[in-house]
């Protein structure tokens, strides 16, 4: 009888004991389940970038200019910037996530009649529009981009060689987005 109680006792402490190591992985288990579910929701929100912005934020005609030395152009009208990558303030797109994105730059010319102007990844000119007309004639150009996180991307006139570029807040144009993250 004393060893049916001994075993009995050693049967009860060790179920207890067993419960207890199973809800400290339990435990374990869902602190490290959320834990990835917010790293997963913070991958997403870094992955949802796209901006589109206008030179100005006017509807009057602006032709600001001439230009003598390269300017980075702040596009002060911005209509879309989710995930908050384009800054207005300096004209400048930070790559949030690595990634390929796209890019497409419009220029309209001002009253010189001549654009030259650029778009640059880290300061190296990557593409370039080009236009040399009668006033209010425009240039397009758009590319992909494989971007390391922290690249930063933006426009410049190139002084010298352009003199005017004209917006009314909807014609000279800076657009990118994320196509897929890498």
């Amino acid at each position: 009888m004393k060893s049916l109680l001994l075993l009995g006792t050693v049967l009860v402490c060790g179920l207890v004991g067993a419960q207890e190591t199973i809800e400290s992985q339990l435990l374990q288990i869902t602190a490290r389940l959320e834990k990835l579910e917010r790293e997963s929701e913070e991958r997403v929100n870094r992955s949802q970038v796209a901006f589109s912005a206008a030179l100005y934020d006017t509807e009057d005609w602006t032709d600001p200019g001439p230009y003598i030395s390269d300017t980075t152009l702040q596009f002060k009208k911005v209509k879309t910037n989710i995930g908050n990558a384009y800054c207005p303030d300096t004209g400048v797109f930070t790559a949030p996530v690595k990634g390929l994105y796209y890019f497409q730059f419009t220029g309209v010319v001002g009253k010189s009649g001549k654009l030259n102007a650029g778009l640059k990844v880290n300061g190296l000119n990557t593409i370039a529009i080009y236009h040399k007309a009668g006033t209010q004639a425009s240039a397009t150009n758009a590319v992909a981009l494989e971007l390391e996180e922290g690249d930063r991307v933006f426009t410049q006139i190139w002084g010298g060689r352009s003199l005017t570029l004209a917006d009314q807040g909807r014609l000279t144009t800076f657009t990118g987005f994320l196509v897929f993250p890498l």
